[in-house]
């Protein structure tokens, strides 16, 4: 599955988590240079770093098989993936105790060989989705970094708009954000619309730290 997602050319550049040849360290070098550029054009980069609630676990199984089906995983492929993630359930031991058994609707089997496999593709949209609003983002898994330049007010309703939209596409496929976890990083030379808030489901979110980027640092 893995060759046929790259042949096709299926998913999105910005993921690099779990491929071949990518890693977090390509993921943190693509960033780096990108915001080296801007800071060398002395732009304010603001960055927005996201993180989904136990993102593995809540997959649908439902929605995971109608968007590999969309993707072209199809017949006796798709079919051994649907046996793969049924009939599962799931208990907790605490010592001696163990808890009855529950029946698992949803989540990629960690530990497994195709558990990570079968994220990638439930979660790719949401890159193309980001990218329409002229926003860059880089990926591993579910741990997403979106950011841009920023000149004016119009940047950061623009910056905002993205979040809306990956609220929206959050909730139709079920995938909670931790919001705690979510945060502002401004890079560059600090402006006053690098004051204004952003927001994600109505709360603020924190600033972690306001960061200047010398064009000097050797990347």
């Amino acid at each position: 599955m893995s060759q046929f997602f790259s042949d096709n050319d299926i998913l999105h550049s910005t993921q690099h988590g779990f491929l071949k040849g990518k890693s977090t360290c390509t993921n943190l070098v693509e960033c780096m240079n990108d915001w080296t550029l801007s800071i060398q054009y002395k732009r304010l980069v603001t960055v927005i770093y996201v993180d989904f609630s136990r993102a593995f676990d809540v997959v649908s199984h439902d929605k995971l098989l109608i968007r590999l089906n969309a993707y072209g995983v199809t017949g006796m492929l798709l079919k051994w993936i649907q046996e793969f993630l049924s009939n599962r359930t799931h208990c907790t031991r605490i010592w001696l105790a163990l808890s009855s058994s529950a029946d698992l609707f949803s989540g990629v089997i960690q530990g497994s060989g195709i558990g990570p496999l079968l994220f990638l593709p439930y979660i790719n949209e949401l890159a193309k989705i980001l990218q329409e609003y002229g926003i860059n983002i880089k990926m591993f898994a579910d741990d997403s970094k979106m950011y841009g330049d920023i000149t004016d007010i119009a940047d950061i309703t623009r910056l905002q708009a993205a979040l809306d939209r990956m609220v929206q596409w959050a909730e139709t496929w079920q995938l909670k954000l931790f919001i705690d976890k979510c945060c502002v990083l401004h890079i560059g030379q600090q402006r006053t619309i690098s004051s204004s808030v952003l927001s994600l489901l109505h709360s603020s979110l924190s600033v972690v730290i306001n960061f200047l980027l010398s064009h000097t640092v050797v990347i």
